[in-house]
């Protein structure tokens, strides 16, 4: 309180001063004028906001805070602000009113800041509650929430800010949320960070929803699809974002959701995948028949369009292998020798009799598709991950042919256990079902899915093939290890191309490629545009100087003006720094070349 003790006779003087001028007139007070300095045109007062700033999540009603507020401090400030009662009220009765005023703003405004939020039912604890634990909220608030300080960090230098940000009561806030741009921090008690996203260490925020990719993309894409990953039926949110993340970092074309796995932008989806949503590199579609989409014809789409060869890793295998049943025995269809095709349908209605299935008009027809599928595990195919690879990768060929066909890879739980089945029944293309050597039989004991997926991701990642080579021959069969194991040519961050960093090259070899380097740098900065080093340093120079000027004009003609400091920006980096690189000690010889240089490089007038 001594803080604003200096204002209240201002403030005082200032009531004192309104009441005198009442008497002269409304009119008189609307025309009044007066000079901000003896130079420039006249100009009207201007008028103060008559809503102070109120924070936007401080509640309408003070009880719900956690700052001790007096029940009649509300009433006094109205009855003192009345001119009726302030009139028969005395100076020291006018100060204390005055006080308990001020104390009251304060108490709305400037003291929310460091409000802590204790209470499980305030409107925004049930807003970060309701985003995590509702689909549907997310989705009609388009909001996510994301937890942990280093991820959020990593997010807001990518460009993403969030709308409202909870930290816990004793730890530090972020340098990124200094200067309070774009979002607002509450702190909040350990019981509330525990409730609003458990596992979190104290920061947590609502970030916007990314905008989806179109799935036209999908279907009419311009380049063509390589390597795209299909997540069947994957409802563990903690696997489904290690696969997201790890799809992501091994550049897959695209990445498929359908089947029911679990919500994309659920909180533990989002802390698994570490960011992976907001990447654009690889995209993330998601199919779900509820939304009308026709899951797997878009699927067969794809598959034909971009020449893709079926793949399937499950974590265990089909209830018909298992059993010993094959996928001939459904219910309701038996053999006929009197049918045209072979086969009769046999209702379970009693007195019906069995009624003969048309042949098939067409060699593509859809019964044909459904009876291929129904006739058994023919379609599918089973093949070792090792075999696969010498297969495909150690051919003089593979490299053709990789580069012409593809993989759509279908990976899965199988928790119905018929993922199989149903793939061999509803894909046009057969499927080959992935087996790894290292980890047990999926028809004997249950595989988990992170682990095996894990190795197969990184096997059949875009442009792998050069980093998997686990054995020489078909006879020898690769472990765990040889499976994970890195080659000596190392792809780098991109992992489209290999660099030529890499590998080992001789001095004259590696001062050729640096020439190269620095006369591309050169041609890139000097065709930036018309002119020379000298002529782009001395245009940046005085564009430079003349601002300075223009501030220091601003400042001597208009001293009244707030200006906002700028500091002296740095030269951009297209601008060359030819003061430092002319007082270098070199030759005549090495001068003429570098003025022959920026000659040659500069462009013909038109």
């Amino acid at each position: 309180m001594k803080r604003y003790a200096p204002f209240l006779h201002g403030v005082l003087a200032l009531d004192h001063h309104i009441r005198r001028c009442t008497s002269v007139g409304v009119s008189t007070l609307r025309t009044a004028r007066c000079f901000q300095s003896s130079v420039g045109e006249q100009r009207s007062v201007a008028r103060m906001s008559k809503s102070a700033y109120r924070h936007p999540l401080a509640p309408k009603d003070p009880s719900q805070r956690n700052v001790t507020i007096p029940t009649n401090a509300s009433r006094i400030a109205a009855s003192a602000a009345s001119p009726s009662s302030s009139a028969a009220l005395s100076a020291e009765k006018l100060k204390k009113q005055a006080q308990k005023a001020l104390l009251l703003q304060m108490q709305q405004e400037v003291l929310w800041e460091g409000t802590v939020i204790d209470d499980m039912n305030h409107t925004l604890v049930q807003h970060f509650v309701t985003l995590s634990s509702n689909e549907k909220y997310r989705q009609a608030r388009q909001m996510l929430v994301v937890g942990g300080r280093a991820m959020i960090e990593e997010l807001c230098r990518a460009g993403y800010r969030p709308r409202h940000l909870m930290v816990e009561v004793g730890k530090p806030v972020p340098g990124s949320f200094q200067d309070r741009r774009d979002t607002d921090i509450v702190l909040m008690d350990r019981a509330v960070s525990s409730a609003v996203a458990s596992g979190a260490d104290g920061y947590v925020g609502d970030f916007a929803i990314p905008t989806p990719p179109m799935k036209e993309q999908l279907i009419a894409n311009h380049q063509r699809l390589n390597r795209v990953l299909v997540l069947d039926n994957v409802d563990d949110p903690g696997v489904l974002g290690t696969l997201l993340r790890t799809a992501s970092g091994y550049q897959y074309d695209a990445i498929i959701a359908t089947n029911h796995c679990a919500d994309l932008y659920d909180h533990r989806v989002i802390r698994a995948a570490r960011g992976a949503h907001f990447q654009t590199s690889v995209p993330i579609y998601t199919l779900k028949e509820e939304d009308g989409d026709d899951v797997y014809g878009m699927l067969n789409h794809i598959t034909e369009r971009n020449n893709l060869l079926p793949l399937c890793c499950a974590a265990q295998a089909d209830a018909a292998d298992v059993d010993g049943v094959g996928m001939r025995a459904q219910p309701g269809f038996v053999d006929a020798p009197e049918a045209p095709a072979g086969r009769v349908f046999r209702s379970s209605v009693v007195g019906a009799s069995p009624v003969s299935l048309p042949a098939p008009l067409q060699r593509d027809s859809s019964y044909e598709v459904m009876s291929r599928g129904l006739r058994g595990a023919s379609r599918v195919r089973e093949e070792s991950l090792s075999d696969f690879c010498l297969d495909r990768f150690t051919r003089s060929s593979s490299v053709e042919d990789d580069a012409q066909s593809g993989y759509i890879l279908f990976a899965g739980p199988n928790h119905k256990r018929n993922m199989i089945r149903r793939l061999a029944t509803r894909l046009s293309r057969p499927t080959t079902r992935l087996l790894l050597e290292s980890l047990p039989n999926p028809s004997e004991v249950p595989s988990d899915l992170l682990i095996s997926m894990s190795v197969v991701l990184y096997t059949l990642r875009p442009r792998g093939n050069w980093d998997y080579l686990p054995a020489q021959t078909k006879q020898e069969h690769s472990s765990l290890n040889l499976q994970t194991k890195y080659a000596s040519v190392d792809i780098g961050v991109n992992r489209l191309s290999v660099s030529a960093d890499d590998i080992n090259l001789d001095e004259a070899q590696q001062r050729e490629r640096a020439h190269q380097a620095n006369e591309f740098m050169r041609w890139r900065r000097l065709t930036r545009r018309r002119g020379n080093d000298y002529d782009h340093w001395l245009e940046a120079e005085q564009r430079r100087i003349q601002a300075m000027m223009r501030r220091d004009r601003q400042r001597r003609v208009a001293p009244w003006m707030p200006s906002r400091k700028v500091n002296t920006k740095p030269m951009p980096d297209w601008v060359p720094n030819i003061i430092d690189e002319y007082r270098q000690s070199l030759d005549r010889d090495a001068l003429t070349h570098e003025r022959d240089s920026s000659l040659n490089c500069q462009h013909q007038p038109k």
